[in-house]
């Protein structure tokens, strides 16, 4: 009976063994799971912020052209920007150079994937991609040679509201 006892003790793992070997592989699983994870957030929130820097860019460039625009016609510098300087902002068109009031928020982007370009343009053409950002821009008189134009870009991802703002004064030729 004693020899019998000894045989019976190292037969198999205990159930104390094996919790302590499967919390260790789902230790060794989870870390690299979690670090993936991170990885594919922080690759899309930098996508998002590159293309919400390069927007807000272009929105200040195209403020300059559209001051320059109304010089070479002959027109007061800040002819047309006036829906600008509301609470709500204005939008501009990359793809006809025109500004226009926003409501309240102002109309998504949408890219034409042919071309590239982001616009307002809601052709129903299979090539015009809503998108997820919103630009707006907002102008304050510093004084009558000064504006101070404030672009921003927001949009709204799985982790929030995200949004970036550039700044910029802009002076009377």
């Amino acid at each position: 009976m004693k020899n019998l006892k000894i045989k019976n003790r190292h037969r198999g793992f205990s159930l104390l063994e094996t919790t302590v070997a499967t919390a260790i592989l789902v230790a060794a699983v989870i870390g690299p799971l979690t670090l993936a994870s991170s990885s594919i957030r922080s690759s899309s929130q930098a996508k998002n912020n590159l293309v919400a820097a390069s927007l807000a860019q272009e929105g200040m460039e195209l403020m300059r052209n559209y001051r320059a625009k109304n010089v070479f016609e002959g027109n007061s510098w800040i002819a047309g920007m006036g829906s600008c300087s509301s609470p709500a902002g204005c939008q501009i068109d990359a793809t006809i150079l025109e500004i226009a009031a926003c409501g309240a928020p102002c109309s998504n982007l949408n890219l034409n994937q042919n071309s590239g370009l982001y616009s307002y343009d809601t052709v129903a053409l299979p090539t015009i991609v809503p998108t997820i950002f919103i630009r707006t821009i907002n102008i304050e008189t510093v004084n009558t040679t000064e504006i101070k134009i404030k672009v921003s870009v927001a949009w709204q991802e799985l982790f929030g509201l995200q949004k970036f703002t550039l700044e910029e004064h802009l002076l009377d030729w």
